[in-house]
């Protein structure tokens, strides 16, 4: 099945550091949970869709979970992600949800095949001392040799910084699709949300609507979060508090 036929038809499936103040760890411990749980719906999303229905109906018709953002675009990659090397044993715990259904879910046999991929790409990175944060998800793409076998289609990821845990992790991705005069980009929102499928002209156009989308930043002064395509680099996310402002992000030279 084609990446486009699965659109159209659906898959089934360092330093000491000063102590945070406490409502701070709060916050980002519950902000750190929205995305282990695949929760972290997005405005955009919360306007075209009745979620508590999509939840619903879903539940009332499985006794086992659907697919979220990294789920998703992995499946939809079959056949076109490869790596040179992967990490095996994963312990950590932002990817909890996400491996409980790939080990439980028979439709996810295809993701359990190549779970060391998935944790590989997917799992937290700490972030070592002298190392930037913006740096380490590019650095492992690199170095565990990541490629997708098209000129068309690519692994669009959101790399979170958690500076309390000093670790980066992919909290949403999607794919996007190249066509003669516009992109597509084809995302999961999260665990029993929709799919979802933006058309957009410029990879800035669809990052300043990414902008838009609150749950991707931390507080006031926290790094990231980090935009990657295809493991590389290509801007940090800024707040778009004004509407009318054009530029949402840093682009990366």
């Amino acid at each position: 099945m084609s990446i486009e036929e699965a659109i159209m038809g659906g898959i089934v499936f360092k330093g000491k550091k000063d102590k945070p103040k406490e409502e701070e760890k709060v916050k980002t411990k519950a902000k750190k949970a929205t995305y282990i749980r695949g929760q972290h719906g997005s405005g955009a999303a919360k306007m075209k869709a009745d979620i508590v229905k999509c939840m619903d109906g879903w539940e009332q018709n499985h006794d086992d979970s659907d697919a979220d953002c990294r789920m998703t675009a992995f499946l939809l990659l079959d056949g076109m992600l490869c790596s040179e090397s992967t990490e095996g044993n994963y312990t950590g715990t932002y990817l909890m949800f996400d491996t409980e259904a790939i080990d439980n879910v028979d439709r996810y046999e295809i993701i359990k095949k190549n779970r060391d991929m998935f944790t590989t790409l997917y799992g937290e990175k700490r972030v070592t001392e002298g190392s930037s944060p913006e740096t380490v998800f590019s650095d492992s793409w690199k170095y565990h040799g990541f490629q997708i076998n098209s000129d068309r289609i690519s692994l669009l990821s959101i790399v979170i910084y958690d500076p309390y845990s000093e670790v980066v992790f992919v909290g949403h991705t999607g794919i996007l699709i190249k066509y003669s005069d516009y992109y597509l980009f084809v995302e999961k929102i999260a665990f029993e949300q929709p799919y979802q499928a933006t058309k957009v002209h410029t990879v800035d156009e669809l990052l300043n609507i990414m902008s838009l989308r609150a749950e991707y930043f931390g507080e006031e002064g926290e790094a990231g979060p980090f935009v990657y395509n295809n493991g590389e680099y290509i801007g940090t996310l800024k707040k778009n508090i004004d509407m009318a402002e054009k530029i949402p992000y840093n682009r990366s030279k």
